[in-house]
């Protein structure tokens, strides 16, 4: 992998997310910004009307971004705020349902499912009252996944709001959930990187180079890798076909997210040194 070109923040940088019209990162005092992907050009940067950020999220279709923290705002790309939902406890990912309608915000507290343009929430909490820190919905939206801060993982049902399984009990917190449209769930700790088959949930393999300190992971839209990392201060890229792990030059602090263009070839990886990088991956 190579850096194409290196994007600068005034202050660290907590998330990023890659969609059609470009790349949205956002800092720890609670500005968005926009970003060319054909190069390090700043398309807008705005406050959001939050006072700390935990994640964005580009919406399915690109049109809109979701911002979570203490709130959960939906902006169009012109920076206009067309929603805004008050947590009752602090939203640390937020997770766009397929049909663009509803969210799922992971929390402190448990899990609320959010329909736009409504006042109110389904909220569910946890069961072991410790914070949930990552999930990811499945792709029929049906179910999702949970991980928290105590290391289990939870498979849940939309329907009735509860766990009905625990997938999975880790020694560390669980950093980053991904389920993929091809029947796969990735989740990372400190102790690996495991992936799950989500027909049987039987592990179909396990990755334990350098996840240590990871606090996220991203898996390219044609699962031929994934990238993850964290307080190493280096971006990883498993190649699944190579069956090899490439490392990024150190960054000089924490790298804090990271997310894939939509055709597979780049990404980008995020740094709470106030700098964002994207990469390119070989074609296979």
């Amino acid at each position: 992998m190579e850096i194409l070109w290196t994007f600068t923040h005034m202050l660290p940088v907590v998330a990023v997310d890659w969609g059609s019209r470009g790349i949205v990162t956002a800092d720890n005092r609670g500005y968005v910004y926009i970003w060319s992907d054909t190069g390090p050009s700043l398309k807008l940067k705005f406050k959001a009307d939050m006072s700390k950020i935990s994640d964005v999220r580009i919406s399915p279709s690109g049109r809109y971004i979701a911002v979570a923290g203490d709130r959960v705002i939906i902006y169009t790309f012109s920076g206009n705020e067309i929603y805004k939902f008050k947590n009752t406890s602090f939203t640390n990912k937020i997770i766009w349902f397929p049909d663009e309608k509803r969210l799922l915000a992971v929390q402190n507290k448990g899990v609320a499912l959010i329909t736009l343009f409504q006042d109110t929430a389904v909220e569910s909490n946890t069961e072991t009252g410790c914070p949930l820190l990552s999930g990811d919905i499945s792709p029929d939206g049906e179910f999702f996944a949970t991980g928290s801060c105590d290391g289990r993982v939870d498979i849940w049902s939309i329907t009735i709001m509860k766990p009905y399984r625990i997938l999975d009990r880790f020694q560390s917190e669980v950093r980053d959930i991904v389920w993929t449209k091809n029947g796969r769930l990735f989740v990372i700790s400190d102790e690996g990187l495991k992936i799950y088959d989500t027909k049987t949930w039987k592990t179909l393999g396990e990755i334990k180079e350098n996840t240590f300190g990871s606090l996220f992971l991203a898996v390219s839209p044609l699962e031929t890798g994934v990238i993850y990392g964290g307080t190493d201060k280096r971006v990883y890229y498993y190649d699944f076909k190579r069956n090899n792990l490439f490392e990024s030059e150190p960054f000089f602090h924490w790298v804090v997210d990271g997310a894939w263009s939509e055709n597979g070839l780049m990404f980008a990886a995020v740094s709470a040194d106030n700098t964002g990088r994207v990469y390119m991956v070989k074609p296979h």
